[in-house]
């Protein structure tokens, strides 16, 4: 009896083994092999398309509460995009997006808003290995709007005597801040008598009759978001020698 039961039990054993040794989906660890990687290579990052680098987003002398946009292109199959946004000297900050629009809220309060601030973005998206690289770093600024130029020459409400016309007058003002170029308008009494842009603080008028005449500056820039305020109105009168 005793001889049956070893018996059995070897038999048991052997079945056991048998069985373990012959599943189909049994490794030995040291053969197992992880599948096939599909996360893909990230394509190029993002273009930034506004506001141009180096803009100025200019603020009345009261702020209204408005929004100015940032705008990048969209990155296909992305997911997401992630913005890294620096002001001066300050930590970066990252914020993320789901679309290709970050929106700035412009408020009353400008006296700790008048920085420079920097901005750059990359893409995501679950199917790729990791982010896409950075796109260029842009710049933007916030300033007040600033006031028209300073005029210098000829002195106001001053008389040019002439023996004959027509005469040229240089008129001449100061520059502001970074500007590239200035309107100046010319009026004959209360008649516009010329309008100009010119991309040095001086312009040559050329005048025909005798009148009181009065003009007035402002500056400009490609970068600027509006032009400066007009300048105070000047004044010269052209007169005949008697």
């Amino acid at each position: 009896m005793k001889l049956l039961k070893i018996i059995v039990k070897a038999i048991f054993i052997l079945s056991i083994s048998l069985i373990v040794y012959l599943q189909p989906g049994c490794k030995d660890s040291s053969e197992y092999e992880p599948p096939e990687d599909t996360l893909l290579i990230p394509p190029d990052p993002p273009q930034l398309i506004s506001p141009i680098n180096g803009f100025v987003i200019m603020f009345e002398s009261v702020a209204p509460d408005t929004y100015y946009e940032l705008k990048w292109t969209k990155v296909e199959q992305a997911e997401g995009y992630q913005m890294e946004f620096t002001t001066d000297a300050f930590p970066p900050l990252m914020v993320e997006f789901e679309t290709n629009v970050c929106t700035i809220w412009i408020y009353d309060d400008t006296a700790g808003r008048l920085y420079d601030y920097y901005w750059r973005v990359r893409a995501n998206s679950s199917a790729w290995e990791w982010f896409t690289e950075w796109s260029e770093q842009w710049s933007y600024e916030t300033r007040m709007r600033p006031n028209g130029p300073q005029p210098l020459h000829p002195p106001n409400d001053t008389t040019i005597y002439v023996d004959s016309l027509p005469i040229e007058i240089d008129v001449q003002w100061d520059t502001i801040q970074d500007e590239e170029f200035y309107q100046v308008m010319i009026f004959e009494d209360s008649s516009i008598y010329d309008l100009v842009t010119v991309n040095s603080n001086s312009y040559v008028v050329f005048v025909y009759d005798t009148a009181q005449y009065s003009w007035q500056v402002r500056a400009g820039s490609s970068l600027w978001q509006y032009y400066s305020y007009w300048s105070n109105l000047w004044y010269f009168r052209v007169r005949y020698n008697n």
